[in-house]
C-alpha cells in the first residue's frame, strides 16, 4: 500500500513538472531579506543562489537605533527544452527589485533576541519566449506589497544567528505584452483568472561563521493563499532552498 501511494505521488509530481515545463511563468519568489540588525550603524551585504535557476544580492543598513532599510535585486531564469513534439523551445527570465523600511529591536533592548518588522515592496518583470516552429513571447510586470516580521536569535559572540520570517503580501500583474494570443490562450486565461493574489511566505534562515563573514542558508515555503495550482497565474505552493554568504560591518557610530 505504501509503494502504491509513493508511485502515485511520484507520477503526480512528474506529470506536473512536465505539464508546467510548457507553461508561461509569471512570478518567482525571492529570498527573504533577514538582516537581524543589532545597533545603529550595522550594515550588511549578502548574495545567495539555489544553484539552479535563481539568485539575488541584498544590502541593508540600520540608519538609527530602531529604524533600518534594505534593497536587493533578484534574478531567475530557466530553459525548458522542447515541447512534446520537439518543435519548440521555451525560455523564462525574471527580475525583481525588492526594498524595505522598518523597525528593529536594538541590542540595548535585548542582547540576543532579535525582532524586526519591515514594510516590503517588490517590483519585477517576467519574460516567456518560445523559439522553433513558433517564435513568440509573453512578457509583463508585477507589483508586490506586504509586511514582513522576523523573530530571531544572535549569539553574543556574533558567530551564529537564526531567524524565522513571514512575509504577508499581495501581488498583482500588469502591462502584459504578447504577440500571439492564440498560442498563449491557456496561459492568458491563467494570467487573467484573478486581479490579485494573497501570498504567505515562510522562511527559516541560518548564519554561521566568523564575526563579519558568514555562510547563510534559507529554507522557504511560498503559499498562494487564493491560488489554484493549475488554473491561476501563480502556484498554490512552492518550496525553495538557497545558500550563500553575508558580510557584516559596523559604522563608527556603533562603537562604544
Amino acid at each position: 500500500m505504501t509503494n502504491k501511494y509513493f508511485y502515485l505521488f511520484a507520477a503526480v509530481v512528474l506529470s506536473s513538472v512536465l505539464f508546467s515545463s510548457c507553461r508561461a511563468r509569471f512570478y518567482t519568489p525571492n529570498r527573504h531579506p533577514v538582516p537581524l540588525f543589532r545597533n545603529a550603524g550595522d550594515m550588511y551585504f549578502d548574495a545567495s543562489t539555489n544553484m539552479f535557476n535563481k539568485g539575488d544580492v541584498t544590502a541593508g543598513a540600520a540608519i538609527s537605533k530602531n529604524i533600518a532599510a534594505y534593497a536587493g535585486i533578484a534574478v531567475a531564469g530557466q530553459n525548458f527544452g522542447s515541447d512534446t513534439g520537439g518543435m519548440n523551445s521555451f525560455k523564462y527570465r525574471g527580475n525583481m527589485l525588492n526594498v524595505g523600511l522598518g523597525y528593529f529591536i536594538n541590542q540595548d533592548q535585548s542582547e540576543n533576541f532579535r525582532f524586526e518588522i519591515f514594510g516590503d515592496y517588490g517590483n519585477g518583470n517576467f519574460k516567456n519566449t518560445v523559439s522553433g516552429q513558433d517564435n513568440t513571447f509573453f512578457n509583463g510586470r508585477y507589483q508586490r506589497i506586504g509586511i514582513m516580521p522576523t523573530f530571531g536569535y544572535r549569539s553574543s559572540d556574533n558567530m551564529f544567528a537564526v531567524g524565522y520570517s513571514a512575509r504577508f503580501s499581495q501581488i498583482r500583474f500588469y502591462n502584459e505584452k504578447l504577440d500571439n494570443p492564440i498560442f498563449w490562450s491557456e496561459d492568458l486565461k491563467r494570467y487573467n483568472s484573478k486581479p490579485s493574489y494573497a501570498l504567505l511566505e515562510h522562511a527559516l534562515s541560518f548564519r554561521f561563521g566568523g564575526e563579519k563573514l558568514k555562510f547563510q542558508i534559507q529554507m522557504a515555503g511560498y503559499q498562494g493563499i487564493n491560488a489554484a495550482e493549475i488554473t491561476d497565474a501563480i502556484p498554490h505552493f512552492n518550496f525553495a532552498l538557497m545558500a550563500g554568504a553575508v558580510f557584516e560591518i559596523n559604522a563608527p557610530l556603533n562603537k562604544k
